[in-house]
């Protein structure tokens, strides 16, 4: 039967040639808006390990040295350091304010800083930030061992860094992070004092594995960055106009430069837009591209019957009952899938290969190639339903009439 099928298909290559390339194409789409769909509904899930309600950020654009090359680099001026630690000693002491805390690129802002680190033999990707001792305070931080910054690391011989638990696994396995050296390459020693659960810094669409390394920012050191963004963490019920105060004051401290206050609850809704407009474009154009196959394989089909009535009703002559030929042009319709999904797979299963694994886990990427052939073969059997149901109806004697 299958044999027979082949012959039916290769004798209209032409035409079915098309109908594969648009299932073919159809099953791409499709694998790619379920994978990520998959993938984003699995991440939002998670949990963050930090909060964002009811945290003010507030931004200043104080010119730094950031952007010069390393060697010529002394640290931001001092008289904007000491300013801004005036300013965050000010907004701290308002009764409003819960905790305050630095950090170059806080979560939701869009930004990030990563890096290589070798040890040990390895090569891990990360993600790092610098921040201030009262940052997990404001982010309402936890740690699963060890400790977090404190003021009296300022007499320690080394720079204390804090980790999460991806990154602890990937750099040191089974053994105890806790007093590890961190950076074997690095000029400045450090050392791990804190493991945290795993950071997801960009939200609930982070990446999986984002390896998140925490060091210590203090604006006692004579040669600093100052950091971008001030957290500032307030009392629940906290009107909008606190963040006017907080705005004028920083006028006040800095009045040449630009600040902003935002609410990271509007970065959130921000960056959620962000990352879902994709998906949803890539949702839309799969559902018309579906769409246009259904309708174009259901015309052709139908068109197929149509031109084969003869032959048809030759097989109802030879005896052939009406569910057999249905079930020969659903095997048709079944067989063209088939081929199509061959190819699909093959092209599907190179993607590992080239590191897409790296941006969805291996639960979505199965989830995302069973669901998409799945809709595919459903989709397909479902348009042939109604030409294998005419194909099923043609009587002998319509062969001798059609024309």
């Amino acid at each position: 039967m299958i044999r027979h099928l082949l012959k039916l298909v290769w004798r209209r290559k032409r035409a079915n040639a098309l109908l594969i390339v648009e299932i073919f194409f159809s099953f791409l789409v499709f694998f790619a808006v379920v994978t990520f769909g998959t993938s984003a509904i699995m991440r939002y899930n998670k949990p963050l390990n930090f909060d964002w309600h009811d945290v003010l950020v507030l931004n200043v654009s104080i010119p730094s040295e950031r952007g010069l090359p390393p060697g010529e680099r002394h640290g931001d001026n001092t008289a904007d350091v000491a300013a801004l630690d005036r300013l965050m000693k000010e907004i701290a002491a308002m009764p409003q304010v819960v905790a305050i805390g630095g950090s170059h690129t806080p979560p939701y802002s869009l930004s990030t800083m990563e890096g290589v680190w070798h040890m040990r033999g390895k090569r891990v990707r990360m993600t790092m930030d610098d921040v201030t001792d009262g940052y997990p305070k404001a982010m309402n931080i936890s740690l699963l061992r060890g400790r977090w910054f404190k003021p009296e690391d300022d007499a320690l011989g080394y720079t204390p860094v804090v980790v999460d638990s991806d990154l602890a696994k990937a750099l040191f396995g089974d053994e105890d992070p806790i007093g590890q050296k961190f950076d074997e390459e690095g000029e400045h020693e450090q050392r791990v004092i804190g493991v945290m659960p795993p950071f997801r810094k960009n939200g609930e669409f982070t990446s999986e594995h984002i390896n998140m390394v925490f060091r210590r920012l203090t604006l006692a050191e004579k040669s600093v960055r100052v950091p971008g963004s001030l957290l500032i963490r307030v009392r629940p019920g906290t009107p909008a106009a606190f963040e006017e105060a907080i705005s004028r004051r920083t006028h006040e401290i800095f009045p040449n430069y630009e600040q902003r206050v935002r609410r990271m609850e509007a970065m959130r809704t921000f960056a959620l837009r962000i990352y879902l407009t994709p998906v949803a474009v890539g949702s839309v154009i799969a559902a018309f591209l579906i769409t246009m196959v259904a309708l174009g394989l259901s015309g052709v089909l139908w068109q197929n019957v149509t031109r084969r009535t003869r032959e048809i009703g030759l097989r109802r002559a030879l005896g052939a009952a009406g569910n057999e030929v249905n079930r020969q042009i659903l095997g048709e319709v079944a067989l063209l899938a088939t081929l199509a999904l061959i190819i699909g797979v093959i092209v599907v299963a190179q993607l590992p290969l080239l590191g897409i694994l790296t941006l969805v886990s291996p639960t979505s990427f199965t989830i995302g190639l069973v669901g998409a052939l799945a809709t595919i073969y459903g989709l397909t059997l479902l348009c042939g339903l109604y030409p294998s149901w005419l194909a099923g109806r043609v009587q002998p004697a319509q062969a001798l009439h059609y024309e």
